[in-house]
């Protein structure tokens, strides 16, 4: 049987087949550190401390044990912060240090370009090149993604352009970030252009590619990039699946999805809960609303989008008691609905002119406190117009806040 996922012939340029790279890393620092700090209680409880509470119950024993100058504590510490986003008392740790070694500095960064402002992230980024701190390729994968998240797309053109001048113009995981900032930005185009430029390409550049046209409209040259990546020796992940099976449920492509599901099977991804959830939102938008039941009652775990899915499946095949039924069993089981789920709930509702589970639908909104959110509203007004309760669908109306 075909390891192939699809196997229709596009007409993408040629691209040469990737090669991974690997980083190694070696204990010649850990073997450095004094004995009585690197066995000290203080130094085991932090790299076992899972919370910044318990962070905060064994700073006391470490300034008491003179152990904070160490450097050891100092960059422990630091992290510990950065990671848990504390990044003033991250940066008040930092500055009091002499001879700061680089990675203090990169630690901080991606801190500051995780949990602060991306300003704040930028002038430390300055602050490096003053302090005379050479940038490594990460530290422009960090500046990067936060510019595309924030569609900060002039910003990452001039991360860009430091990226060129540190002699990064190469590297698979830099460029990466680069086709992400233009994708997510919306510059599909100059996206694809940079990626088509990769001297080597990796699945993260693959899949980061793919995802952009997916995720801006572009569904037919997101499947035409997966058949490429196949032909250039690389086969898709559940990453790649999950990219590319909202466009096929999107244009109502089930032959496509059915492969795509074969592939799943054949490559051990049956298992996993956000390909199994992708497929579910497959089948029920393509309205093969039992195949996508049947994958449904066979996860483990369901995640939020797997019931809303089923909710909205069924209420769009016309099967609208199956999506109260669906409904009641989330609720039994403790599932807190979201304002998807609600809005699905009333449509059923509203399909079926029952009026006392829609009731029961408008209290629950207001439980969970949806009366602001329009769209659940507006669902509601038309679950009762359409149980012929006008009056209540009036009285929502008037409370809306347009």
């Amino acid at each position: 049987m075909s390891s192939q996922l699809i196997s229709s012939s596009p007409t993408i340029t040629e691209i040469p087949t990737p090669k991974l790279h690997s980083r190694s890393h070696t204990l010649s620092q850990r073997t450095q550190i004094p004995l009585h700090v690197y066995k000290h209680p203080a130094a085991i409880l932090l790299e076992l401390s899972t919370s910044i509470k318990e962070v905060y119950q064994i700073l006391p024993h470490i300034i008491k044990s003179n152990l904070y100058t160490e450097h050891l504590f100092q960059t422990k510490l630091l992290s510990l912060f950065c990671n848990h986003g504390c990044i003033a008392e991250a940066a008040r740790i930092f500055e009091p240090i002499q001879d700061k070694p680089e990675v203090l500095y990169y630690t901080l960064l991606k801190g500051y370009a995780k949990y602060s402002s991306l300003h704040e992230a930028l002038l430390f980024f300055v602050r490096m090149k003053v302090d005379n701190v050479k940038p490594v390729v990460y530290n422009f994968t960090y500046l990067l993604k936060v510019c595309g998240d924030k569609g900060e797309l002039r910003r990452g053109k001039e991360i860009h352009g430091q990226l060129i001048k540190n002699g990064f113009s190469s590297n698979v995981f830099a460029m990466t970030g680069v086709v992400n900032l233009y994708a997510k930005c919306r510059q599909i185009e100059e996206a694809y252009k940079m990626f088509d430029r990769m001297p080597e390409r990796d699945l993260v550049s693959w899949n980061t590619i793919i995802s952009g046209f997916a995720q801006n409209g572009l569904a037919k040259l997101a499947l035409g990039l997966v058949v490429k990546m196949q032909e250039e020796g690389q086969r898709p992940d559940s990453v790649t699946l999950v990219s590319i099976l909202p466009s096929v449920a999107d244009m109502g492509l089930v032959k496509i999805g059915r492969s795509i599901h074969g592939y799943v099977l054949r490559a051990g991804f049956e298992g996993l809960v956000n390909v199994n959830t992708a497929l579910v939102d497959m089948y029920s938008k393509c309205r093969y609303i039992g195949i996508g039941r049947l994958i449904f009652d066979g996860m483990k775990q369901r995640t939020m989008v797997s019931w809303n899915s089923m909710i909205d499946g069924y209420v769009r095949s016309g099967y609208a008691e199956e999506a109260m039924a669906i409904f009641e069993k989330l609720l039994d089981e403790g599932v807190e609905p979201t304002d998807v789920t609600i809005m699905g709930a009333a449509r059923a509702c509203a399909d079926l002119g029952d009026l006392d589970r829609g009731m029961f639908v408008h209290k629950l909104s207001d439980n969970l406190k949806l009366a602001t959110n329009v769209s659940v509203m507006n669902s509601l007004i038309s679950m009762y117009s359409k149980c012929k309760r006008v009056d209540l669908a009036v009285d929502i109306f008037k409370k809306i806040a347009w």
